[in-house]
């Protein structure tokens, strides 16, 4: 998730676990322990573009660092607060719980989260949530900030955030359950109309839970399809879009082209751009929101390949939504439903 909604998630989690003994230090502990996570990013200006992705959502995203860095965090913080009488225990035990809500909150996005490391790099995802959604963020802070304000032994404070941890909550199991109904409705739609797949992928399209964007593998193909919650429809529109695999062929053992593989999971475009390769995950959109005939895909990576014919890695273009009023519009639109 964003920086804003995994800072507000941590201050939540530390004033639900310490606020009422320790006031706003467990707000603030959860800050900045509700942010490390993210903090792998600091190695990026040492590694090239390979290492930057298969280490990004790493270790630091895994069961077992939740484990080994919550007491190592909370003996610091009993040292910092010893006059406090907390207990380095209490201080762990919050920790871990900060550490871990991180996790969970990640895992619901596509981007994929390492969870089992070192014990595994697969990237797992729910495809649940988008990164970015206010209708999840919003209760979360509005009722964090009017903890916050409150008396520290008010019960009001404690009631005041843990609605907010609740509403966020209760949003989240909301979106797997129309995760189910979504992904249902792809499938179906696509079976009656082209038969049987390779593989299919269902996520959220822009920051809410009611639109929704599929990707279907077949035969070197993937068709895509956008579906709105609120459509009467159920028989869907889908777009073909070749894989053009043959183009990177020659370098399936190559790093950059192995990790690109690995982190798109087969939902990927490649194309030629003159004499430079590129290599598209389509599970990021497009600029349009996959909303009109064609736009520019978001994630978007150049690969280099030196003069050995060996693809050493790759530069990837920042992603990028279009945010003119006409394509604000046929979202808004086509999010309740409407033909865009």
């Amino acid at each position: 998730m964003d920086s804003i909604t995994q800072v507000t998630l941590g201050s939540a989690v530390g004033e639900a676990f310490l606020g009422k003994k320790v006031g706003y230090r467990a707000a603030a502990w959860g800050v900045l322990l509700g942010t490390l996570p993210d903090l792998d990013i600091i190695i990026n200006p040492f590694v090239d573009n390979v290492i930057e992705l298969r280490n990004h959502r790493g270790f630091t995203h895994s069961f077992l660092f939740c484990f080994l860095a919550a007491p190592i965090f909370g003996w610091v913080i009993d040292k910092v607060h010893k006059s406090l009488e907390v207990g380095w225990v209490r201080w762990s035990i919050m920790s871990f719980f900060i550490f871990l809500t991180h996790i969970f909150i990640d895992l619901p996005t596509t981007y994929g989260t390492q969870i089992l490391r070192p014990f595994s790099d697969t990237p797992h995802t729910l495809d649940s949530i988008f990164i970015i959604d206010p209708l999840y963020t919003v209760p979360l802070f509005l009722g964090l900030i009017v903890a916050l304000i409150l008396k520290r032994k008010s019960r009001a404070r404690m009631f005041a955030n843990r609605t907010g941890l609740f509403i966020s909550t209760l949003y989240l199991i909301l979106g797997f359950g129309i995760k189910s109904h979504v992904h249902s409705v792809f499938t179906e739609s696509f079976q009656n109309q082209y038969g049987m797949y390779e593989q299919i992928k269902t996520t959220p399209n822009g920051p809410s839970t009611f639109l929704w964007t599929g990707y279907v593998e077949k035969n070197d193909t993937i068709y895509n399809s956008v579906y709105s919650i609120f459509d009467e429809e159920k028989l869907l529109e889908f777009t073909a879009i070749p894989k053009n695999s043959h183009l990177i062929e020659p370098y399936y053992n190559d790093r950059a082209i192995e990790t690109l593989l690995w982190f798109s999971r087969g939902y990927y475009k490649a194309e030629m751009e003159g004499d430079q390769l590129v290599f598209y995950d389509l599970r990021f959109g497009r600029g349009d929101f996959w909303l009109t005939d064609d736009a520019a895909y978001v994630w978007k990576n150049y690969v280099r390949i030196d003069e050995n014919n060996y693809a050493y890695t790759f530069e990837q273009v920042i992603p990028n939504f279009s945010t003119r009023t006409s394509n604000l519009n046929r979202y808004w639109n086509r999010l309740w439903g409407n033909a865009h």
